[in-house]
């Protein structure tokens, strides 16, 4: 299938020193590929040097005992949703990432707070001093959402999430590269999910 070609090419490009914008077109357009193809390429696929620094700042969940971590909320729940419906991928960088880039399109359904639960039953395990999640405002229902977290754990919508995350630079739950370049350690509670799921 081109797709694993095409991914094959992609990292090779990247390992060069390509900018994955550019290689991404160049691989895209050479395959043909459509929309959601370039979205599966860039969300897993990394060079070999970007894999290895991401790897370096993923920290086991045992460490967040006792201390305040930052939870990127519509991140982990949609990743932690797609976990449960099997329509996740281990990356290039060995974090555990969705397939089909539903957000900005998020709706609350029964599956939204089965992935709650399973997210709030990794905390309390890991016992964080505070956990605090923080939803995009900009988001339809994210109030709702802070509402229902907010009779766990702390939460916030904000318009910048990214950003205060960033600025925070708290460990921080996320499977996001963007913003994991701009913090020092991360964790990723829908690997530990995945790999509580039966095989």
């Amino acid at each position: 299938m081109s797709i694993h070609e095409a991914t094959d090419d992609l990292r090779y490009l990247l390992n060069r020193g390509y900018r994955k914008s550019y290689a991404l077109t160049v691989v895209c357009n050479h395959y043909q590929l459509h929309n959601k193809d370039r979205h599966f390429l860039a969300r897993t696929v990394f060079s070999d040097q970007e894999a290895q620094s991401i790897r370096q700042k993923n920290i086991p969940l045992e460490r967040i005992r006792g201390k305040d971590i930052a939870l990127d909320g519509y991140n982990v729940l949609i990743s932690t949703e797609a976990v449960l419906t099997g329509d996740t991928l281990i990356c290039d960088d060995s974090v555990v990432r969705d397939i089909k880039g539903v957000f900005g399109k998020y709706t609350i359904t029964e599956l939204t707070y089965q992935a709650l639960q399973e997210i709030f039953t990794v905390l309390i395990h890991y016992s964080p001093h505070m956990a605090t999640f923080y939803f995009d405002q900009q988001v339809p229902h994210s109030g709702d959402l802070c509402s229902f977290v907010r009779t766990h754990f702390p939460c916030t919508a904000t318009k910048h999430v990214d950003l205060v995350l960033a600025q925070l630079n708290l460990i921080t739950a996320t499977s996001d590269s963007i913003l994991i370049r701009k913090l020092d350690h991360f964790i990723d509670i829908p690997f530990e999910i995945l790999l509580s799921k039966p095989l």
